[in-house]
């Protein structure tokens, strides 16, 4: 919450620290792939958006990615409305926007050594704190981003300007040559800023058809529009497997001339294991034209994560183990301390991933024999999530003062589990709380409790029900929560397991328990 509110504040100071000259990066082909004159584009935007057709995610997913077409808006313009239309009025932190270069070769990725984007609808700013991490990782580079014939990212511009709520800030990345071994990199040194309030978008066309591209795969006849969509579709089929070898070995076998398959291919490594993939619109230059000697291929495509899930991209499988069991040695280490807890503790936090360096709030809850044996952690995202569950493993152990500190002989019956926050956003009133979706926070004179996600549920309350009882927590009336309180809600992802399993594996080789994003951490009402 109050990363969000300094950011507003930032961004009212824009207008003031006037960005010099030299530091946007002009608009190089509005005027020509789209209108230059403000109040034109914005009427065309705003027409187009209107009259896409009307798509929305499935029920209980959330928008993570979307890929959208680059062509000149009389061409693609309708298709990349369909998707963005999708997207219409939600509010995001962060768009990090990837696009090949057509035009400059180079290795790796570049973000242009610029201040902001400008388009004919005013400049888009970067986001500096983003840009700067990602710039100190390997194969990210800063590269072309001035006034060239480049148009990969700044077609989007527009339309995210338009459809999306202000506030949001542009990480804008130009994908160049990508070596296999690539792909993973930079797959984690970007996967950190993917959290629930960032958009990723692709910029890409697909197959380029015709004697102009050099690819003629098949006769240009009455057969070529269906061997067109059938071609594309292929490509998409190794999308929705969210397949990265298997969309670069399409390419490969096909030739198909996506011009972004390489950002899609990174797109692809990001992805969580959830994420589903939904066509939301094709179309093609040769059917728009009516002349299939030459045509160029236009999908919208949009990419769904459950909305339990929709939370950092960065909390796969494999980092919430590793939380895991770093707070199933920490606890084991606090309750009974020997040289070799101490050593496999220092040994598993020499192995920190990426991801774990991310702040984010994070709960430790420990189980024995299914009853809750201490649980205490974070709401908000105040230190690194390790430094958090390292913190808190301790603390649920020996003291949560609803409990006595857990005792040696017990260590073989617990259960440890560990959940990672997404970080709290306000709601309105107390009808934006979702039982079984959101933990809330409930704050009024000088009063606060908190429930997490699943207490609800475990519980079997209702709404009504829920929030009777968190504010008991806090110390009100029971319908203290019907007027005067203020409400945070988040999500979460969570990893459990039996203690003794880890400690059994001091080299940290075994899955020690299935990972459930949509699960939470209880908190006793």
């Amino acid at each position: 919450m109050y990363r969000r509110l300094f950011a507003v504040l930032l961004m009212t100071l824009v207008p003031v620290l006037a960005l010099a000259a030299d530091r946007v990066r002009p608009a190089a082909v509005a005027g020509s792939w789209y209108p230059n004159d403000p109040a034109e584009l914005g009427a065309y935007l705003d027409r187009t958006l209107e009259a896409a057709p009307s798509w929305s995610p499935p029920e209980g997913e959330h928008v993570q990615a979307l890929i959208a077409p680059h062509a000149g808006y009389p061409y693609s313009g309708a298709t990349a409305a369909a998707g963005y239309r999708a997207l219409r009025g939600q509010a995001f932190d962060r768009v990090v926007l990837l696009g090949p270069s057509h035009h400059a070769g180079f290795r790796g990725v570049a973000i242009g050594d610029v201040d902001a984007y400008a388009t004919p609808l005013g400049p888009v700013a970067l986001d500096a704190a983003a840009v700067e991490r990602l710039r100190g990782a390997p194969l990210v580079g800063t590269g072309p981003a001035g006034p060239d014939r480049e148009h990969s990212l700044e077609i989007q511009l527009p339309f995210l300007q338009r459809a999306l709520a202000p506030g949001w800030r542009l990480v804008p990345i130009l994908v160049g040559r990508l070596e296999p071994e690539d792909y993973g990199a930079l797959a984690d040194a970007i996967r950190p800023l993917l959290d629930a309030r960032t958009l990723v978008v692709v910029s890409t066309d697909f197959t380029h058809y015709g004697a102009r591209f050099g690819y003629l795969p098949f006769p240009a006849d009455p057969e070529a529009a269906a061997r067109l969509e059938a071609l594309d579709k292929g490509a998409l089929a190794q999308i929705e497997a969210r397949d990265p070898k298997g969309f670069l070995d399409y390419q490969e076998r096909t030739g198909i001339t996506i011009c972004g398959f390489r950002p899609v291919a990174l797109l692809l490594h990001l992805l969580s294991p959830d994420t589903r993939a939904h066509l939301i619109r094709y179309d093609t230059s040769g059917a728009l034209l009516g002349d299939w000697r030459s045509s160029v291929s236009y999908l919208s495509i949009a990419l769904t994560v459950p909305k339990q899930a929709a939370g950092p991209l960065a909390w796969q499988p494999e980092s919430l183990q590793w939380l895991h069991r770093l707070a199933a040695l920490r606890v084991a280490d606090a309750v009974a301390p020997t040289a070799a807890s101490g050593a496999a503790l220092a040994a598993h936090l020499a192995t920190l991933p990426t991801p774990v360096l991310e702040p984010a709030g994070a709960f430790v809850t420990l189980r024995r024999a299914g009853r809750l044996r201490g649980c205490i952690g974070y709401i908000g995202p105040i230190k690194p999530v390790w430094e958090a569950v390292l913190d808190n493993a301790e603390a649920a152990a020996l003291r949560d003062h609803r409990f006595r500190p857990v005792q040696p002989d017990e260590l073989d019956e617990l259960d440890v589990e560990v959940s990672v926050l997404t970080e709290p956003v306000e709601i309105p009133d107390w009808t934006g709380f979702e039982v079984g979706h959101h933990g809330i926070v409930l704050a009024k004179d000088g009063r606060r409790a908190v429930f997490l996600p699943d207490v609800a549920v475990e519980q079997g309350w209702d709404r009504e029900q829920t929030l009777s009882h968190l504010a008991r927590k806090a110390g009100l009336p029971p319908d203290a929560w019907r007027e005067g309180a203020q409400y945070l809600v988040f999500t979460n992802h969570k990893h459990r397991g039996a203690l003794r399993a880890v400690i059994a594996d001091p080299r940290g080789l075994a899955r020690t328990a299935e990972v459930g994003p949509v699960e939470s951490s209880g908190s006793r009402p």
